[in-house]
């Protein structure tokens, strides 16, 4: 009995494993490499650990008499264990790199977001709502509109209530918008509007809430990110207002954009018919308007890019060239790169790629003018 559960133990083991160490690799293989960078992106620390965990069980399988499983789960062990050495060790240069130190226990103990607590909920435009992070110190603070992913589909404001309240420790104010989604279809502009009127109820509570309506900077991760880089693009040129306020919104003094996807003619045809009604070739002005790669132009504000090396969604090569574009139109910024992570590597809060960022996001909230 325990030799045939070992062997099954053992087996499973070692194809998760397997799937995990080929994937961190050779992340373009279907299916296995989007698992596989998923984990390392995410969870490398338990996929450590996971790995050594099966030397045992291998070794168990092999001293009961499963010798084949015990052979194959040892291997394959031994041979993720010197992988996630490879992928831990390039995340701690990372880490150094730029001046942040690894909480190897936060990596392994924090898997979430853990509640924020927002200090106010407000309804901003009839019905969405927004949540402000406030700094406990007297304002007027400077303000970070946080925009959510989801495929421009789904999504919360919450999902990122964490690093919300992390920013507001550090003394910048954060606005986490919900802004509409379909049903109905499409929401085209609408998106835009809605982050262009919550900018201007910052504006209009700035006094009320210690808030500074000329310090405001958009940020966002996956679709939140697009969003946050082109309605920066049409708050900075003025042709976009919030409905029922005609007055010109100030303009964003930067964006932080967690993995965007810069030209929204390559996203799935499902995303397209929900953001442009049809395919976005059909909608040219439209995508045009909703494309961060149509907005490249000197003048836009500081822009920091933040991008796992292995992203299945929007494809690291996608950002690598649009970066390059910023930067060759003068725009200020930066990339920053997390090695063998995916989309979303930043979730979990104590992952080594939501450390990395973190700082690297308020130092550039510090540095801007």
């Amino acid at each position: 009995m325990t030799a045939w559960l070992l062997r099954l133990v053992g087996g499973l083991w070692c194809v998760g494993l397997l799937v995990v160490l080929l994937g961190a690799f050779v992340p373009r293989l279907p299916v296995v490499g989007f698992l596989g960078s998923f984990v390392t992106g995410q969870y490398p620390v338990h996929a450590a650990l996971a790995a050594v965990l099966g030397i045992g069980i291998g070794a168990g399988a092999w001293a009961t008499g499963a010798r084949g499983t015990g052979v194959a789960t040892t291997v394959v062990s031994v041979a993720t264990v010197v992988g996630m050495v490879v992928v831990l060790s390039s995340l701690a240069a990372t880490a150094r790199a730029e001046w942040v130190r690894l909480d190897w226990g936060a990596a392994l103990t924090t898997p979430g977001q853990p509640d924020g607590h927002p200090d106010l909920t407000a309804e901003y435009t009839p019905g969405r709502s927004l949540d402000l992070y406030r700094p406990s110190t007297a304002g007027p603070h400077p303000v970070v509109v946080w925009l959510h992913g989801g495929s421009w589909v789904r999504g919360e404001r919450t999902d990122r209530t964490a690093l919300n309240r992390w920013l507001a420790d550090r003394g910048h104010a954060v606005v986490a918008v919900e802004y509409r989604l379909p049903p109905p279809n499409p929401v085209g502009e609408d998106q835009r509007r809605d982050v262009a009127c919550a900018v201007s109820w910052v504006r209009a509570n700035a006094a009320a809430q210690g808030l500074d309506a000329g310090r405001i900077v958009l940020a966002g991760q996956s679709a939140g990110a697009t969003l946050a880089l082109n309605t920066t693009s049409g708050l900075t040129d003025g042709s976009l207002r919030c409905p029922g306020d005609p007055a010109p919104l100030p303009s964003p003094r930067g964006v932080v954009a967690y993995y965007p996807a810069s030209d929204l003619r390559l996203i799935a045809p499902e995303l397209q018919d929900a953001l442009f009604g049809g395919p976005g070739d059909e909608n040219s002005a439209l995508r045009r308007e909703l494309s961060p790669v149509d907005h490249v132009r000197p003048g836009l504000p500081p822009t920091l890019l933040l991008l796992g090396s292995a992203d299945h969604f929007v494809f690291a090569d996608r950002v690598i060239r649009y970066d390059r574009q910023l930067r060759d139109a003068g725009v200020p910024g930066r990339l920053l790169v997390i090695p063998y992570a995916d989309h979303v590597f930043d979730h979990p809060f104590g992952s080594p790629g939501a450390q990395i960022t973190r700082p690297a996001v308020a130092r550039f909230l510090d540095d801007l003018p």
